[in-house]
Formats: C-alpha cells, sequence, structure tokens
C-alpha cells in the first residue's frame, strides 16, 4: 500500500515537474521572441534616426554637425523610449506572422508617444536651462520615429507582405465566386489567397432583390442570385462559397440549381456558428439534414402534449435506437414522473443515458427484450406505466428478407407482447411507431410492420378498458442509425463512391425530431384505432439525394465523387406510398388520418398461431408468403376468413 501511494506522489509530482517544464519553455521561446523584436527595433532606431539627420544635412549641412553630441547623447534616450513605448503599447508579445489592423495600430501609437514624449523633453529642456542647447533638431525626431515606425513594421509584416506579393502572381488557383456581401464575404475575399489551397475570388453575389453596391474588398458585385448560373459560366467559375446566411428554402433551391452544374458548392460558417456552445471550431459548415428535405421542417403544437405526459409513467420500447432515443428525450422535457427506457442492447442503453442525463425527470434505463414475456410483465408489474411508446423493431429491409423469422418474433409477436401487457397492468395510451413500407408491402420487414398496425387495430376493437391504441407511420427518417444519409454520408467522406441501389427510387423523408413531434402529437389526438400519416410533401429521387449531399460536402457529383447505380435490393420497392385507403385531416394542418382495413379476431388469433408455428418450425419462403398475402389482402372491416381459406386462394391463384 505504502508503495501504491509513493508510485502516486510520484506520479502528480512528475507531471506537475511537466507540465511547469512546459509552461517554462514557452514561456523562454516567447522571451526570445520579444527579445529579438525588441534587438532589432533598437537597431531599426538607430539606422533610422541617423539617416533622418543625414537627410537634414543635405540643407543645412553645417548646422547639422552642431547636432553631432547631442545625438550621440540622446540615441541611447531616444532608443529607451521607443522600446519603452512600444511595451507599453502592447507590441510585444504577438504571433505577427497573423498579424491584423490591431497589431499595426499599437505600433503606430507606440511610435507616435516615443516621438511626442522626445520633442516634450527637448522643448522642456530649452525651456528650463534657457540655454540654446544643440541636442536634436525637432524634425529629426519627427521623421526619424516615422521611419522608425516603417523599419519595425517591415521587421512584423514582412511575411504578410511577401505572401501578398507571391498571390499577385498566382496561376493555378481555382476561379471562385463568393455568394454574400457581408463582413464573412469581405474577408473571405480578402484571405483567401493566402494559405495551404488559396483561392482567386473572381467576385461577388449578392443576395439581395438588386445589386446595391457595385465593389467589396476591390471586387466586382457581379449579380443576384437569380443571375448566378450565368455569372458561373461567363467567368469560368470552379468554386462557390457560400459566405452568408441563407434561409432553408433558398439554400435548398440554391443547392438543387447546382446538381447538374461542374462547380463545387460550399458553406463557409457564420461567427456564431464557428463559436458554437461546444467549444468546438469547424471550417465548413457540417452538413445540416434539414438541407436535404424538399420542404420546410412541420413544426407542431407541444402544449396538448405537455398536458398528456406531465407527471406521468412513460415507458419507451427501442429507446436507444435513434427514434426511441429521441423519443425519450422529448418526452424527458415535459416533465413526466418517470420514463421507464427499455431495450435489449446494453450499449445502446449506456449511450443515450449520456444524451438523456440532463434532464430533471427520473429516468430509469432498463435491460428488456421485448420477445421475453416474463421479463416483459415484471417491467410492466414493477413500473406500472401509464403511457406506451413502443419503437422497438428490426428495420433493415434486406437483412430481414433472408431472417423473416426473426421479423416475426420480433416486429409481431414483439408487438403482441407489449400489448397484451398493456391490457393486463391498464395502460392509458399505446402508440405503434409503423413505417410507409407497411402499405402495400413487398418487404418482410414492410409486412411484419402492417400486420403490427392489424394486431393494435385490433387491440384498439376488442380491449374494453381505457387504453387507447394507434399507430403512425412514417417515410424514411434523415439521420436515423444504418438509413441512407448516414450512409452516403460516410461514403463521401472516405472519398466515393457513393451507392445508389435505383436513383429513380422515390422516397418520402423526414427528420428524426420531426418524426418524434409527430408521435408525441399523436398520443396526444389518438382516439383509438387510427393510423396516422404525416403530410410530408412531395417524394425525393434518391439519386438527387445523393448528388445533392455531395453538393453539400462542397464536391462534385461525377468529377469529386462517383455516384454508383448498385440495382435494387430483395424487397425494395421504387415508389414508397403513405396509404392507399382514404385519408382524412386530423386537428393538426400536417397530420392526417386513415382507417385500413383489418382481419376480426379469430382471423387474427388463427394468424398469430400460424406465424407462431412457421417462425419456429417453417421455411423462410413460407413465412414471407404468408406475411405477404395477409398484409397485402383487402381486408374488410372486422373481416374473418379461416387461414386455410388464404392458403386455398393463394394456390388457386398460382395455378391459373
Amino acid at each position: 500500500m505504502v508503495r501504491g501511494l509513493a508510485r502516486v506522489v510520484g506520479n502528480i509530482v512528475d507531471g506537475k515537474r511537466r507540465h511547469l517544464g512546459t509552461r517554462f519553455a514557452q514561456a523562454s521561446a516567447q522571451l526570445r521572441s520579444d527579445l529579438t523584436f525588441a534587438a532589432m527595433d533598437a537597431v531599426a532606431v538607430l539606422v533610422t534616426y541617423s539617416a533622418a539627420l543625414g537627410l537634414r544635412a543635405i540643407d543645412a549641412p553645417a548646422a547639422v554637425s552642431d547636432y553631432r553630441v547631442g545625438f550621440l547623447v540622446l540615441l541611447p534616450v531616444i532608443m529607451f523610449t521607443h522600446l519603452v513605448a512600444n511595451f507599453v503599447a502592447g507590441v510585444y508579445g504577438h504571433e505577427w506572422e497573423h498579424a491584423s489592423v490591431e497589431e499595426a495600430m499599437r505600433l503606430g501609437f507606440a511610435s507616435a508617444g516615443a516621438a511626442s514624449l522626445l520633442v516634450t523633453a527637448i522643448v522642456f529642456a530649452q525651456k528650463v536651462t534657457g540655454a540654446n542647447l544643440r541636442l536634436l533638431p525637432i524634425g529629426v525626431i519627427v521623421l526619424g520615429s516615422i521611419m522608425a515606425l516603417g523599419g519595425m513594421g517591415a521587421s512584423r509584416f514582412r511575411a504578410r507582405m511577401f505572401s501578398f506579393r507571391r498571390s499577385l502572381g498566382m496561376v493555378d488557383t481555382e476561379p471562385t465566386l463568393i455568394v454574400g456581401t457581408g463582413g464573412t464575404a469581405a474577408n473571405l475575399a480578402r484571405t483567401g489567397k493566402q494559405g495551404k489551397t488559396p483561392i482567386r475570388v473572381v467576385g461577388f453575389i449578392t443576395t439581395e432583390q438588386h445589386r446595391n453596391s457595385k465593389r467589396i474588398a476591390d471586387l466586382p458585385v457581379l449579380g443576384t442570385l437569380e443571375e448566378i448560373e450565368a455569372v458561373v459560366a461567363e467567368h469560368h467559375v470552379e468554386q462557390v462559397l457560400i459566405a452568408e446566411q441563407l434561409e432553408a428554402g433558398r439554400l435548398r433551391d440554391l443547392v438543387d440549381r447546382f446538381v447538374e452544374i461542374d462547380v463545387r458548392l460550399r458553406i463557409i460558417p457564420q461567427l456564431e456558428d464557428v463559436l458554437r456552445s461546444d467549444g468546438t471550431l469547424q471550417d465548413i459548415r457540417d452538413l445540416s439534414v434539414s438541407d436535404l428535405l424538399p420542404r420546410p421542417a412541420v413544426d407542431t403544437d407541444l402544449t396538448p402534449i405537455k398536458e398528456l405526459l406531465a407527471g406521468k409513467r412513460v415507458l419507451i420500447t427501442g429507446a436507444g435506437g435513434s427514434i426511441g432515443s429521441e423519443i425519450t428525450r422529448q418526452v424527458l422535457h415535459f416533465s413526466p414522473e418517470v420514463v421507464i427506457a427499455v431495450d435489449h442492447d446494453e450499449t445502446h442503453l449506456h449511450d443515450g443515458q449520456f444524451v438523456w442525463k440532463d434532464y430533471s425527470a427520473d429516468l430509469e434505463p432498463v435491460l428488456c427484450d421485448i420477445r421475453d414475456v416474463e421479463r416483459l410483465d415484471r417491467v410492466f408489474s414493477d413500473y406500472k406505466p401509464q403511457v406506451v411508446f413502443h419503437a422497438a423493431a428490426h428495420k433493415h429491409v434486406p437483412i430481414l428478407e433472408s431472417c423473416p423469422d426473426e421479423a416475426v418474433k420480433t416486429n409481431i409477436f414483439g408487438t403482441k407482447n407489449i400489448l397484451d401487457a398493456c391490457e393486463r397492468h391498464a395502460v392509458e395510451k399505446f402508440v405503434l411507431i409503423s413505417t410507409d413500407k407497411a402499405v402495400e408491402p413487398t418487404s418482410v420487414m414492410g409486412a411484419s410492420k402492417r400486420v403490427a398496425e392489424m394486431l393494435t387495430q385490433t387491440a384498439a376493437e376488442r380491449r374494453h378498458g381505457s387504453c387507447t391504441h394507434t399507430a403512425v407511420r412514417f417515410g424514411n427518417v434523415l439521420g436515423s442509425r444504418g438509413s441512407v444519409v448516414p450512409t452516403f454520408m460516410r461514403q463521401i467522406r472516405a472519398g466515393g463512391p457513393v451507392t445508389v441501389t435505383d436513383p429513380d427510387m422515390l422516397r418520402y423523408f423526414m427528420t428524426i425530431s420531426e418524426a418524434v413531434q409527430l408521435v408525441l402529437q399523436v398520443s396526444a389526438l389518438s382516439g383509438g384505432g387510427e393510423v396516422f400519416v404525416l403530410d410530408m410533401g412531395e417524394p425525393v429521387r434518391i439519386g438527387d439525394l445523393a448528388r445533392r449531399m455531395i453538393r453539400l460536402a462542397g464536391l462534385v457529383p461525377g468529377r469529386d465523387i462517383e455516384v454508383k447505380v448498385t440495382g435494387a435490393r430483395p424487397g425494395e420497392k421504387k415508389v414508397e406510398i403513405l396509404s392507399t385507403d382514404p385519408l382524412e385531416q386530423s386537428e393538426h394542418k400536417k397530420i392526417q388520418v386513415t382507417r385500413p382495413g383489418h382481419p376480426g379476431m379469430v382471423t387474427m388469433l388463427d394468424m398469430v398461431a400460424t406465424l407462431d408455428r412457421l417462425a419456429d418450425h417453417g421455411s423462410a419462403e413460407e413465412i414471407r408468403e404468408l406475411l405477404l398475402d395477409v398484409s397485402n389482402r383487402d381486408w374488410g372491416p372486422g373481416e374473418s376468413v379461416k387461414l386455410t381459406g388464404l392458403e386455398d386462394s393463394r394456390a388457386v391463384s398460382e395455378a391459373s
């Protein structure tokens, strides 16, 4: 123990020594730099004042000879005065390679102050003594201080001046157009010639309707945003830098206009974006998922949500996933009594706690698989949740095509287990997270989610308690784990290629925040048995999404990053739709309601029993066929059909 304590103390002492040694080395280096500049300043004063006296001798050589003795006497005083003035003005201690106007002004004030002190001292000495002292002509002091300022400035700004001279001869830099006419744009044009990758700015594009100014930073304002394509073509521009804050709609429009133009498009952050609250810096603004939406983000009225969730016990399945984690985070905003975050993946739960830790509500992370009925029942019994958001599911289409039994066990039986637990433990609200892939599904994943919707609708009809059951159906979520956007981003960072299964595939997109706001809003709107759908605007072509992301990364599709078409994967549809059943408007203008048909109780129980048997003993093809059959059937309200009848009808259809 004593040895261990000694090692700890020794490590602390060594650490302090290293820290002090580092600080001493840094201070020594700075002192050497300052002493070097002080010596150079002293030499500059000596040379320039001597030169000033020599210039005075051109007009009156005989008179100047009378000042030689006074000059030699005063020279140490002059040098000392300039050095002290420099020190007082804060001239020393700077990295002059990156000096700006402020440092130049400090040097100017120091020289002016030193000259003023010297002139005052000479005049005062002559008045006090009453003698005609031949110390030094006032003109020499003034001229010498001006020349000394030039000498001291040259020693400090030599790197800046040489880089400017080099920039005059640059020939291999990219012709660059800057969008914006503010301070960021002007500074970018002035400093863009320097650095490892210099640029040659040809001019500016104003974001105003008309050109209010002709030149900025000695460069022309070439046009407005509406004229940018013509300006790019006329000046052979290879790079466009956006140096002004553009609203989301104008930025999306600009990106779309450059999708087919062989020009790099980059976004320069504003100062408030660079100096972010987390203390990190960025040279180019990070890609925002909202930039990828072909519409403004949807906001919802959160007041009804607060009334529903405040003081309640809320359970969230799949809480470690992309959607579940965001549901947990947003629910914590509404002051629930406790949030029970359920997930079968301990790593997801562990990581989620760092996201959720800053909220005042009690949070209970619970490791539980929704396929484990007994464990799930204990969780419900222990925490007695009042509101349940069911986000746990297998979601990756190609993987589930080869493992349909796992889709059945998690997406269908896991949902059934949650619904049964809600009934046994008097839950008030149940919300199922569904997907647009459940509409006329062609994949195991979509079919399993449609069956989960059917289970929820059936539960809404047969439950006699106070529980309200509903489902929320939305499209692709931008930025969710394993989805297309993170995949494209990873491929772009790696230098490509960006792999697109089919560039003409159409998909609806929304942000994670939008999706969760919809889920929470639905929990307040639901009357039971509905399937809610978000109005997500127009669908997006996957090929356009890939090119837009490459553009937002400051690169050119096809030139910097290859877009490679790989072909559709098993189970993928070319066009996703949100509903084939009639859509009704809800109380929220961006949320619609549909009530698709579903089996009656007898058929539902028969289906569940058959799927249970097939998941344990059937083949993947049998499971897939049954799932697609029951999920694509045009069910009448509460229709009851023997499952063998479905199998017989399929056989007849195949024979014909």
